[in-house]
């Protein structure tokens, strides 16, 4: 009903529209024609001008749909609210880690391995940051605690790890840095230092970052871990990643060796935290059956705040 009534308006307000726009044309053409009494031609002038000028506008103004007029007032407020909180998201954004990617391999431990319970996790994470500092660190702590994780001092770290407290961060079985690059190039790797933190004992693995390298602005950081973790028996496995500075365009990866024998494989990204607008994040399994249990995928298109925390769940046949 609502409709129709609309619609028979809009129909009354263009046939009002045409009749105001004929009868100012024919004033202004009757003015045209009485050029030899200039007070009526001018007043006829003047009152078909007006006819014409309102009825054009009024005609432009309600050829619009309601969607569109929406659509206008929509991108006026967005940018109206870019004016504004643009200044203040700048400043964030220059420090964060952009094309983050984050690749992950869960295996099984060989036979014969020192901690049978525990799994191997091998990760490799490449980012772009703005600068970098002339040395940076790698920090694996064995604790009960996890609030030794902030604990620790010295240049800037690019990735903090805790392990189990009955494991020894310095067996290269249980926490193995690999390459770590800056731009294609592998960092040169300073001897391992030790660091009494919250709850436990942290090695602290140092790399050396070029003069060049320091100058300049805009690189590329790749680096690769290895490290265990339990699971003896449980039917079900969490692997979670937590972001601590602001990061944009992260994609996460998940790759389950089929040896673990996964049954179902659950991806959950509800714990981010966005700068602005969410839109566009994808969280699904990479592959369809039958490997949509071995392999998963989250993609966040949008600036993320630190704490925000993607997670892998597998379920798998122990029996």
């Amino acid at each position: 009903m609502a409709v129709s009534q609309e619609r028979q308006l809009r129909k009354v307000l263009a046939l009002v529209n045409t009749l105001a726009l004929t009868v100012g044309l024919v004033c202004v053409v009757t003015a045209a024609l009485l050029t030899h009494q200039q007070v009526l031609a001018t007043v006829l002038s003047l009152i078909g001008g007006a006819f014409v000028s309102a009825a054009t506008v009024t005609l432009a103004i309600g050829s619009l749909t309601v969607r569109e007029t929406t659509e206008q007032v929509d991108s006026a407020v967005l940018r109206g609210m870019q004016d504004v909180l643009g200044p203040v998201r700048d400043p964030l954004f220059a420090g964060a880690l952009s094309a983050y990617r984050y690749d992950c391999l869960l295996s099984p431990a060989p036979d014969g391995d020192a901690h049978p319970d525990y799994i191997y996790q091998s990760f490799r994470i490449s980012y772009r940051i703005e600068a970098l500092p002339a040395l940076v660190t790698i920090a694996c702590l064995a604790s009960n605690d996890d609030t030794g994780l902030d604990g620790f001092t010295g240049p800037e770290c690019l990735l903090r790890w805790m392990i189990d407290d009955n494991l020894d961060p310095d067996d290269p079985e249980v926490f193995t840095i690999g390459a770590v690059r800056v731009d294609n190039r592998e960092l040169e790797r300073r001897p391992a230092t030790h660091e009494t933190v919250a709850g436990g004992q942290a090695r602290i693995e140092h790399f050396a970052v070029p003069h060049d390298a320091q100058v300049t602005v805009g690189h590329l950081v790749e680096l690769s871990v290895t490290a265990r973790k339990f699971v003896g028996n449980d039917r079900r496995i969490r692997v979670q990643a937590q972001v601590f500075r602001h990061v944009t365009d992260a994609e996460y990866r998940l790759t389950v060796d089929p040896a673990l024998r996964p049954t179902r494989l659950s991806v959950n990204a509800s714990e981010i935290s966005a700068l602005g607008a969410a839109h566009g994040a994808s969280v699904r399994a990479t592959f369809p059956a039958p490997f949509h249990t071995t392999a998963g995928l989250i993609q966040l298109p949008f600036p993320l705040q630190p704490g925000s925390v993607m997670a892998f769940t597998i379920d798998r046949d122990v029996t």
